[in-house]
């Protein structure tokens, strides 16, 4: 249970950090599992398994980085046509390494490979994996200024279209968690015939878009929206960036008095059960439990905590003049999705609430199924155990229907 106290000090605590990250230590803590600082590629070679990397340009500029996968024993070069492709895109604050976060019998992109599929694991601009551009550079406002709807309008189709362009596929499954889901979400509706002739299904793990009953401590920004948007003026660049906040947390909070809240930060970031995690493998999850974003997506959040609906980026009456030729944000239309989508639902996720995924489904036309699993936690779509026999399993049926 978190307190209204607790609340208020998560939100006091991550906007420091982000204001105050320059000045974090620079020394290095030792983990004891050597995974905790390698990359996506570092894990999946630890692994047997090979790992390509690829450089997607999108329309605006940004430079971002897939990894591909393939089973044990195929080679790193080779152009896969082992089966369909599955594209993994991940949540707020994460990247391609949430696919991964486990061992290979545990994790999902390890558990495709081995089942024959083309994995490929998206990252969106602003991650670590993400953070070049043509003409600018991090240290540029310009650079951060975006939130998930350029990843819907410019990150999503840029990387879509190079799997396909390089596999040869004409239609890929995407498989989303988190935010994952809200761009997909964005995506499709607003680009239906791409949509409907690029994305063979779409399944949504932990799927949010509407975030009108959302319980987590995410929650506590709502109250703190203005303050969100001052922070984006004053400061306007990145959110949660991923080494000097892990090395900051590790060392200052998550040892003695303060170690609540180190657990509190993580909580902020997604809810999980403890009793559903791999205990040993805390330094890993640690080391990528935070991978940043912009300031500005963090208030788009906000704004959709605060408004209770599904809508673009709000720069008040001038800016939505000037961006949108009317005084008010459009909203997006979930029920323009012509894609095959299949959600996947945990009975105790904080961040996508019960209410808000009904009020999500009932505007899916396409809906394959609801598929809703007791005990299951936000983070533990990722980070769990206990979602291999059952979320996974159920998961791994419907992807196989689809691809026949």
């Amino acid at each position: 249970m978190i307190t209204e106290r607790s609340k208020l000090s998560i939100v006091i605590l991550l906007l420091l950090v982000t204001v105050a990250e320059q000045q974090a230590p620079k020394g290095k803590k030792r983990a004891v599992d050597p995974e905790a600082y390698l990359d996506a590629c570092g894990i999946t070679l630890l692994h047997g398994y090979a790992c390509q990397e690829h450089s997607v340009l999108t329309k605006d500029g940004y430079i971002l980085k897939m990894q591909r996968l393939s089973g044990k024993g195929r080679g790193r070069s080779e152009k896969a046509k082992i089966g369909q492709p599955v594209f993994l895109q991940h949540g707020l604050f994460r990247s391609s390494i949430d696919w991964l976060i486990n061992r290979p019998d545990q994790s999902l992109a390890f558990l495709l490979a081995d089942a024959g599929y083309d994995v490929w694991l998206g990252n969106v601009r602003g991650n670590t994996y993400s953070k070049q551009h043509v003409s600018l550079n991090p240290t540029m406002k310009r650079f951060w200024r975006f939130t998930f709807d350029q990843m819907a309008e410019y990150d999503l189709p840029a990387m879509v279209d190079y799997v396909l362009d390089f596999t040869n596929h004409s239609s890929l499954h995407y498989v989303g968690y988190s935010q994952g889901n809200l761009i997909g979400f964005a995506c499709f509706s607003e680009a239906p015939d791409w949509a409907k002739d690029k994305i063979k299904s779409f399944h949504a793990f932990a799927p949010i878009a509407f975030l009108g009953n959302v319980k987590s401590a995410f929650a506590s920004l709502r109250p703190f929206f203005w303050f969100l948007n001052w922070m984006l003026e004053q400061f306007g660049k990145e959110f949660l960036p991923k080494r000097k906040f892990v090395r900051w947390l590790g060392e200052k909070l998550c040892a003695g008095r303060a170690a609540f809240l180190c657990k509190n930060v993580l909580l902020l970031i997604g809810d999980y059960h403890p009793k559903s995690v791999n205990a040993t493998r805390m330094p890993v999850y640690l080391a990528h439990s935070s991978d940043g974003t912009s300031t500005m997506n963090v208030a788009h959040f906000g704004q959709l905590l605060a408004t209770r609906s599904m809508q673009k980026f709000d720069y008040g009456f001038e800016g939505n003049m000037k961006h949108y030729g009317q005084p008010e944000p459009p909203l997006y239309h979930p029920e323009r999705n012509p894609v095959p989508t299949a959600m996947y639902c945990g009975s105790d996720d904080l961040m996508s609430d019960q209410l808000d995924v009904k009020r999500l489904s009932e505007q899916t036309r396409n809906l394959l199924g609801i598929y809703e699993y007791e005990g299951i936690h936000h983070l533990d779509f990722t980070w769990g155990l206990n979602v291999v026999s059952t979320v996974y399993a159920q998961f791994m049926q419907v992807l196989s229907a689809q691809c026949a």
